[in-house]
């Protein structure tokens, strides 16, 4: 058994420096060519801040806005982005299949700059999407016991189906 194993990590530390030499130098920045996704898709949302949020509101042409707030460290609003996505694109960017329908936006309440927006419209939760026509959201808020207001929650939009469901009901 005493001679088995020196034998055993003489093996192991040629098979790791037999490996180690297959591979060529830089293969490290091959990996990191391989990673990088080159079908990597733009974002078709756009991403508002309090700098311009009131500006591209009021200046899009869109009938309809939804502004989802989110933050960029939760998990939930990671997962929820490619189904969001999959609907802006639908309605925002060049290849728009309804353009100038419903503008699809975002705020980051993560982003310390956003904090009055996202208080404003009482968020709550991440992600929180409001629907509303754009000149609403202008110069406005929202509050969650007020019954009159032309900006509501979409509390039904956690799939790119189901979020696209309930525009098309909103829609008639």
């Amino acid at each position: 058994m005493s001679q088995i194993c020196p034998f055993l990590i003489v093996s192991l530390i040629l098979l790791l420096c037999h490996n180690a030499a297959s591979f060529p130098s830089g293969s490290r920045s091959v990996l990191r060519e391989i990673s990088k996704d080159s079908t990597v898709k733009p974002d078709y949302a756009v991403d508002l801040n309090i700098s311009n949020f009131d500006a591209v509101l009021r200046d899009t042409p869109a009938t309809f806005a939804v502004v989802e707030f989110f933050a960029h460290w939760c998990p939930a609003c990671r997962n929820y982005k490619p189904h969001y996505e999959k609907v802006a694109r639908l309605f925002n960017g060049p290849d728009a299949v309804h353009p100038g329908v419903v503008l699809m936006t975002r705020v980051d309440c993560a982003e310390k700059i956003n904090n009055k927006l996202c208080d404003k419209f009482s968020v709550s939760h991440y992600p929180m999407l409001f629907w509303g026509p754009p000149s609403k959201f202008v110069s406005g808020g929202w509050e969650p016991k007020e019954e009159k207001s032309e900006i509501r929650v979409i509390d039904d939009g956690r799939t790119a189906e189901r979020l696209l469901n309930w525009i098309n009901k909103q829609l008639g």
